[in-house]
C-alpha cells in the first residue's frame, strides 16, 4: 500500500514536470508569401538570324619583290608597321646603275651631235641641187644618212631610259597602303627578280568576310526569304 503511494506521486509529479516543459516552447511564425518578379507580357517582332563560320580576309595582298639585281644596302621600314602607298621600303646599291645611265646619256649626246651635222650636210647637198655642181645621189646618201642617225638616236634614248627606270628600281617603295610583315632578306645580300619575295603587304581596310553556307541550309533560306526579296546569294 505504501509503494502504491508512492508510485502515484511519481507519476503525478512527471506529469505536471511534462506539462509546464511542454508550456515553454515557442511556436515559429508562419512564412510570408514568397517575393517574386512581375514582367508584363508585350507583343514585338523578333529577328530570325543564322549562324556560320566565317574568316576575315583582305583585299589586297601584295608580294613585294626587287625588279633589279642589286646588292640591298638598306632596309627602311619596321616589320609589322602600317605602312602608305609610296612609302620607301628597301634601297638597293645605286653606283652601277648611275654609271649605266651615265654612259647611256653620253651615246645619246654623241649620236646628236653627229645627226646634227648629217643634217648640215643634208642641206648643203639640197642647195647644191640647184647647180652645176649638185648631184641627186650626193643628196640622196646624205638623206639616208641623216635618216640612220635619227634612229640610232632613238634607240640610245630608249636605252637611256630603260637605264634610267632601272635606277628607280633600286629605290623599292610600297605599292598599296596597308600591315607590312617580316623581312625576308637583310642588310648586305644580293636580291633580283629571282631571289624571291622580300617582304609582304597586307591591306586592312576595308576587310572582306568570307564564310560558307551548307547547301541544304542555303536552299531552305532561299525558300524561305527568297520570294520577300531578303536573301541574296552570292
Amino acid at each position: 500500500m505504501y509503494l502504491a503511494k508512492v508510485s502515484l506521486r511519481l507519476l503525478a509529479a512527471s506529469l505536471v514536470t511534462i506539462a509546464t516543459g511542454g508550456a515553454g516552447l515557442t511556436q515559429p511564425a508562419p512564412a510570408g508569401p514568397p517575393a517574386v518578379g512581375v514582367v508584363e507580357a508585350t507583343r514585338r517582332p523578333i529577328t530570325e538570324s543564322s549562324e556560320f563560320l566565317g574568316r576575315v580576309e583582305a583585299i589586297n595582298r601584295v608580294n613585294v619583290v626587287a625588279r633589279v639585281t642589286a646588292f640591298l644596302e638598306q632596309r627602311l621600314f619596321n616589320e609589322g608597321a602600317e605602312i602608305k602607298k609610296g612609302d620607301a621600303l628597301y634601297r638597293l646599291e645605286r653606283g652601277p646603275f648611275e654609271a649605266d645611265l651615265a654612259s647611256k646619256e653620253a651615246q645619246v649626246a654623241q649620236l646628236q651631235a653627229t645627226l646634227e651635222n648629217a643634217k648640215l650636210t643634208t642641206e648643203r647637198a639640197r642647195t647644191l641641187l640647184g647647180g652645176p655642181a649638185g648631184q641627186q645621189s650626193t643628196y640622196d646618201a646624205a638623206v639616208a644618212n641623216q635618216r640612220s642617225l635619227e634612229a640610232q638616236v632613238q634607240a640610245a634614248q630608249a636605252q637611256a631610259q630603260a637605264s634610267r627606270i632601272n635606277l628607280d628600281y633600286t629605290l623599292i617603295s610600297a605599292p598599296i597602303d596597308g600591315k607590312i610583315g617580316r623581312t625576308a632578306v637583310t642588310e648586305g645580300n644580293v636580291v633580283g627578280p629571282s631571289s624571291g619575295v622580300l617582304t609582304t603587304i597586307v591591306s586592312q581596310d576595308p576587310m572582306h568576310v568570307t564564310f560558307p553556307v551548307p547547301l541544304r541550309q542555303g536552299l531552305e533560306l532561299r525558300e524561305r526569304y527568297g520570294p520577300q526579296g531578303a536573301w541574296k546569294p552570292w
